[in-house]
């Protein structure tokens, strides 16, 4: 509390000089998910009050800014930067935040890609396999790879989950337990026949073979005129609900001249099937559905539709506990 306090006292009485700074680690941990762990240490120059440091990636959450001994350090954001008011004794500042703009998908293949005047090591997944690099980088062990600053980008493939394989199912013989104990399977024999009302029993005129094929053979002619009703009234049901699920009758455009369109604007494949699946739909649809149907994990399809909503051509918005998706003519 007592640096905290003296580095208020330190921004309002002391004029705000940015500081020069040594960047000493930045570390990108990539989830699997897509989401981001950046860690950066700086190590200010003597005397600085205002520490200038870049950050990497945009919309970043759950920002921490600490010095070496842990505790809490005033900071700023500007935009792609971070001011960290800094008091003469601070010898290292440590900054945490996550981000999940500097990852993309596009089918398997998952892209890392960002722009930063520091060398930059990234930490893949486990089992991750690298496809393609943009640059030559300085070192590589296992699933960790330094790359020089710069604009660069790191594709990499995550491996297929495995199954585990299900417990053979083991049978058990009622031989031993029979033989061990003849009282009691006995006595249990007996009262499963004192609790059945009725035993089973066949009389003559059950094992005639006329009588059972005679009374199925009429019970399913009886049956004849109700399911050609039901069939004939689902039918109608189903393709009644098909085009009131499609609605595309109402819909501005044709699915053909809607194609087009889409693809005159240079989207990619992934955000034309996802546009195609909301206009399939009516025109809307459920943000979930769309990420079911198309197999989109849940934080590339947020990042699609924030880009396709950004350009003007959907509406992203909240409906009860649902992201509903409205195309945009």
């Amino acid at each position: 509390m007592r640096k905290l306090a003296a580095a208020v006292l330190l921004m309002v009485f002391l004029p705000l000089v940015a500081g020069q700074a040594t960047v000493e680690i930045v570390l990108v941990e990539v989830y699997e998910s897509g989401y981001v762990k950046v860690t950066q240490v700086v190590l200010p120059s003597e005397y600085s009050v205002a520490v200038e440091v870049p950050v990497l990636g945009g919309n970043i959450t759950g920002l921490s800014v600490l010095d070496e001994s842990g505790d809490p350090l005033l900071f700023e954001v500007n935009g792609s930067s971070l001011t960290v008011y800094a008091l003469n004794s601070t010898t290292k500042i440590r900054i945490t935040y996550f981000t999940a703009s500097l990852t993309s998908k596009e089918g398997e293949l998952w892209n890392l890609s960002y722009s930063f005047p520091y060398p930059v090591t990234v930490k893949l997944p486990t089992g991750a396999v690298v496809v393609d690099l943009s640059d030559l980088p300085f070192t590589i062990t296992a699933n960790t790879i330094t790359m020089p600053p710069g604009n660069q980008y790191v594709s990499y493939i995550l491996p297929a989950p495995t199954s585990t394989p299900e417990p053979t199912p083991t049978t058990t013989t009622t031989t031993s337990d029979t033989q061990s104990t003849p009282t009691n399977t006995t006595s249990s024999s007996t009262s499963s026949t004192t609790s059945t009302p009725q035993p089973t029993s066949t009389t003559p005129e059950s094992t005639t073979p006329e009588s059972p094929d005679t009374s199925s053979t009429a019970g399913i002619k009886s049956l004849l005129p109700l399911i050609g009703l039901i069939a004939i009234v689902g039918v109608s049901a189903l393709a009644y609900w098909s085009k009131k699920k499609t609605g595309t009758g109402d819909l501005p455009v044709s699915r053909d001249e809607f194609r087009e369109k889409l693809e005159s604007l240079g989207l990619t494949e992934g955000e034309i099937n996802a546009l195609l699946y909301v206009y399939d739909q009516g025109g809307r649809a459920k943000q979930a559905d769309v990420r079911k149907a198309l197999g989109i994990p849940k934080t590339t399809a947020w990042r699609m539709f924030k880009r396709l909503e950004e350009n003007g051509l959907v509406k992203v918005y909240k409906r009860g506990k649902e992201n509903w998706v409205e195309l945009k003519f």
